[in-house]
């Protein structure tokens, strides 16, 4: 991981847990001083997050933390869903067998990794296995489209992977690769689009508690539709 890696995933994970408010200025010296690090790496840090629309950049007042629109998180979760569903469609009949049989022994190394606790391979072990898929849909350009969205939604993952979703949102993987391996193009894109909603619907309702103070269980109107 680069420094700018580090620097964007500590400050995305900053505004996304609340711990940087809304309107609250990231001045460069400020954030280099905090983590040692030079400008070049926090300028990096920053554009991305402007990419994620995490923060605002505005000409002349700098950076500032932009409120988080749900609905716009939302949208971008619904997207996801469908491109990743596509992916998993082509995957199931254009993957060659190596590939599927790669595709296994991913899904199944991931138990002895997981039992290590290491919150950082969860987040390693999933890109891993959804690139796998993108690769194996044989479509660069669907993949490309899949891929930005998911890169969006990456600073969200704290919320995603909440105790007790971790092991469930894996053993949703086991679905898809059945589904690919059987060459099941209408259960892999079920499957697939089913497990990113899911997660989506749980990082969107996280996000509304924490930012709006809704009772737990509570869902927005448009995450509901999104279900």
């Amino acid at each position: 991981m680069t420094l700018s890696d580090k620097v964007f995933r500590a400050l995305a994970e900053a505004i996304v847990s609340g711990r940087l408010k809304p309107g609250q200025r990231l001045d460069e010296p400020s954030v280099c001083r905090e983590f040692g690090v030079s400008r070049t790496p926090v300028r990096e840090a920053l554009r991305r997050l402007s990419g994620t629309e995490l923060v605002e950049m505005i000409p002349r007042k700098g950076v500032t933390v932009a409120q988080i629109d749900v609905e716009q998180l939302t949208e971008m979760y619904e997207a996801l869903a469908e491109f990743e569903g596509l992916c998993a469609r082509l995957s199931a009949v254009r993957m060659t067998a190596v590939e599927k049989k790669r595709l296994e022994m991913l899904n199944a190394s991931r138990e002895s990794r997981m039992a290590k606790g290491n919150r950082d391979d969860f987040a390693a072990l999933n890109i891993e296995f959804h690139e796998a898929i993108y690769q194996g849909s044989h479509s660069p350009s669907i993949a490309s489209v899949a891929r930005s969205f998911r890169q969006r939604v990456d600073p969200f993952r704290i919320l995603q992977f909440a105790p007790g979703q971790t092991e469930h949102s894996f053993g949703e993987h086991d679905q898809i690769v059945q589904a690919i391996v059987a060459s099941d193009a209408d259960g892999a894109w079920r499957a697939m689009r089913d497990h990113v909603t899911r997660v989506g619907v749980h990082a969107i309702e996280n996000l509304s508690i924490q930012r709006a103070g809704l009772p737990a269980g509570s869902v927005p109107r448009r995450a509901r539709s999104f279900v």
